[in-house]
Order: structure tokens, then sequence, then C-alpha cells
């Protein structure tokens, strides 16, 4: 699957669907200005982080800030080369001794001297929150903290306003964490090695997937602006760094990529994700082969497919559903006589179902539409029809939206529901509130299977 985004004037770098998995990746330990090749170098400080810089899945460079800095990059034709700093202010003092040109950390404007020139457009806010495990009391203030200790991300224990607050809860004990691996402290709370723990909001949502033992207890800070810092002598690229987070940020692209690691809300509860994770050892063994076979077959990720599987009958071969439905992926009759599927025979539904996916992303949609938001909307038309979702895709085209982003189709889908919108179209009312519920539960259970099942590569067959 690929993420296109903005490259150059339009379109960012096409990137592949992700999620964090804490592999650190190699990255330039130092870069010249010129490359022997004569290309302009940008070089960027940036960290190993859910929302920053990491290699995703399938061995690809991902990330918040990597994403958006790679794409700026080539909007400048510079070549991009990285050097990875544990902290924050290990990447700013780099920067002030000329060994990157820019820092890309997520990093506030807060604290910073006159030799540092942040960017002022406005591309992602996010706030800290106080973690907890469900299983013991939820505190709604540092008054009811107890034992009064809590762990603090590393990338803002020294933030201005962490010492603030610290001197404003002066009782409270709030200690460093020495891991520098926000990922981990967010698992140690939910497995309850680690009584409270504060990190930045976007961080915890990144990992919720993974999490889920580790839930927001209250708001530490509320949210704060990122930026990127340049060297003072670097004011020209500063500019133009602030002019292309501007640009696609009216021009609605940014919209694509923070969809990517923050769009889909949080669908699976801890009860949930204990039986997805269960089913996963002993049920998804059964499957594995005939996804991988659908894959080669019609080119859809068998991991997106077990997702929609798991969504449509929790890998139940005979689930039969009120409305007649049947089997994994769940036709309905007229469906099954006209894909030729046999519904309660697994293999004959999980490629039945591959198949009409990728009609519907073939045939059903318009080329133009770019990745994922093409799967996105196909995964809505699979559970709600083709029909409704052409329909969505008018009602955001009339509110001056972009018909082809998931999501702005998914703040205009709910609206079908109305009558007296519905009354416009041929089909129709419909419950159209399902079928954003039921897209966003999919990518929930796709992100945890890119991560706990690996890519599978077909066998190069020997031509004869």
């Amino acid at each position: 699957m690929l993420v296109a985004l903005v490259a150059a004037a339009a379109l960012l770098l096409p990137l592949k669907l992700a999620t964090w998995v804490g592999a650190r990746v190699d990255a330039t330990v130092s870069a010249p200005a010129v490359t022997p090749s004569g290309t302009p170098t940008l070089r960027v400080a940036v960290m190993v982080h859910p929302t920053i810089f990491y290699t995703d899945p399938n061995g690809e460079p991902a990330g918040l800030e990597y994403d958006l800095i790679s794409a700026f990059a080539k909007t400048q034709q510079l070549k991009l080369q990285l050097k990875t700093f544990d902290t924050p202010d290990a990447a700013r003092f780099a920067l002030l001794r000329d060994e990157v040109d820019a820092v890309a950390m997520g990093g506030t404007a807060d604290s910073l001297n006159a030799a540092e020139l942040p960017t002022k457009a406005r591309y992602h806010d996010s706030g800290w929150v106080l973690l907890n495990s469900p299983r013991k009391f939820t505190p709604k203030s540092f008054a009811e903290l107890k034992p009064k200790r809590v762990l603090v991300s590393a990338r803002i224990f020294s933030h201005p306003r962490m010492i603030e607050l610290r001197q404003r809860n002066a009782t409270i004990q709030f200690v460093e964490d020495v891991k520098l691996d926000d990922e981990s402290l967010i698992a140690a709370v939910g497995d309850e090695d680690v009584d409270y723990a504060i990190v930045e909001e976007d961080t915890y949502n990144a990992s919720r997937h993974f999490h889920y033992d580790a839930q927001r207890a209250f708001t530490v800070q509320p949210a704060l602006q990122r930026v990127w810092l340049f060297a003072h002598d670097e004011a020209r690229l500063r500019d133009e760094a602030n002019a292309f987070l501007t640009r696609i940020t009216r021009d609605g692209q940014i919209t694509r990529v923070l969809d990517r690691y923050f769009g889909f809300p949080q669908r699976l509860t801890a009860i949930d994700a204990e039986v997805f994770a269960e089913r996963i050892g002993s049920l998804l063994p059964r499957y594995r082969a005939w996804f991988q076979q659908a894959q080669e077959t019609y080119g859809i990720e068998w991991r997106l497919l077990a997702a929609l599987a798991y969504q449509e009958s929790h890998w139940t071969d005979d689930a039969t559903s009120e409305t007649g439905v049947r089997g994994i992926m769940q036709f309905t009759e007229d469906t099954a006589r006209r894909y030729k599927v046999d519904r309660l025979d697994p293999r004959s539904s999980i490629l039945g179902g591959a198949r009409y996916l990728s009609v519907l992303k073939r045939d059903g949609l318009a080329a133009r539409i770019q990745e994922p938001d093409k799967t996105w909307l196909a995964l809505a038309a699979y559970n709600i029809g083709l029909g409704h979702v052409e329909n969505a895709r008018l009602l955001t085209q009339r509110a001056n939206k972009n018909p082809d982003m998931w999501p702005d189709v998914r703040r205009h889908l709910p609206l079908l529901a109305k009558p007296e919108v519905a009354a416009q179209f041929k089909l129709g009312p419909c419950r159209c509130n399902m079928p954003v519920e039921y897209v966003e539960s999919v990518r929930a259970y796709y992100d945890v299977l890119l991560r706990m099942e690996p890519a599978y590569q077909p066998k190069i067959r020997v031509q004869r």
C-alpha cells in the first residue's frame, strides 16, 4: 500500500503504510554540504521515535517529521541526509556547531536562543498527558496521585513548562526516564511496572493500539505548537520551510499526512485487543496462506485482508449475521453469486473478498484517487455500497472539501443518515455512520497486524 503525499509543487513522496516498530534506522553520522555527485544536501537532526523517525514493518523509513522534512527537501531539490540523536538538546547543540542544517524532532519554540530560528507555520500541535493503568485508581489531578512519583519522558523533562510544573507541584517526585524510550515507558505503565508517566499526547496516540493497558488520566499541558529549527544564518531555508508548511496546510494535503499517524481514533478496547491478540495466535495461522494467496492473485496486502476479515467475522468461517450475510468475509447471497463464491468455504470467501475489494478500487473509484485514500474509500464501499460512498463524495465536493481524500469524505458520510440530505439521492438514507466506524476499526486491526505479522513476499516463479 502506498501513501501518496505532496511532492515538489504538488505531492509529497509516496510512502508505505506503517506503524512504529522501534527499530533504529542506520543514518548518516555526518553529512557534507554537497554529495560526491554534486547534489546539495539538507542535513537534518532526528531521533528514533514513534512520531519522528523510525523503520516501518516493510523496512522503509517513516514518521511524521520524516515524511514532512523529506518532502520539503524534495521541493528544494536537496538530498536529505539524517543524523540521529537521543535527545532534542543534543540535536540543538549539533545545530549550533553547524553539524546539521535543521532539527526536525517535534520540538516547540519555548526556550530557544537567538542562534536558533524556529518555523512559524502551524503544522501540528500536541500536549502532554499523564498515563496510568486502568486497573488502578485514575486520578483527575496531581493532588490525587498516590504514590506521588511520576516518570517523565526525557523529551520533555527539561522543557521550561515542565520545570514550572515541577515547581508548582513540589510534593511530587518527577523522575526523568533514563531509558530514553517513550514507547517502553508507555508499556511499563500498562504492565503496572510504573504507576504514572507523562508523555506527549501524540506519542501516546501513535502507540495506542499496542499498549491498550495504559490509559490517559488527564491532560498535563494543553497542546503546544511543533516547530523545525534552523541555524541563524539559514533564514532563507527557514522561510522556504515556512512557505512549504503553510502551502500544504492551506491546500489540505497536511490532512493526509496527519491521518496516516493520528487520523483513526482508538476503537479497540482492552478486551477487544486481548481477544484479537489471542486469535492472531490461535486462528490466523489457519487462514494465513489463503490471505497470502489472495495478495498474490489480486494485489491486496494480506494483512489488510486479514484485518478486513476479522472486522467482518472475527475469523469465523461459518459466521452468519442477522441480515443474512455469511462466511469469513460476510458475503450477501447476491454478491456471492456474482463473484462465484462459496460463502462457507473460507478459501473461496477470502479470495472472493479480495477480488471484490480490488474491483471496487480499480473499477468503482476514480483512477485519480491516491493511496491510501482509495483503499479506505473502497473499504467503506465494501461495507455500505459504492453508491452511498459516491454520494458522500459528492456532498464532500459541494462543501468545497476534497472528495478524493478519506478524511474529508469521512466527515460527510454520516450526513446521508439525515432524510433531508439523503432525499437528494436516488439511494435514499443509509446508516452511514457505520462505514466510518467500520473503516477505522479495520485500520486499527491492520495497524496491529503490521507490527505482529511479517510482510509477505511471493516467491519468484521460474519461467519454463
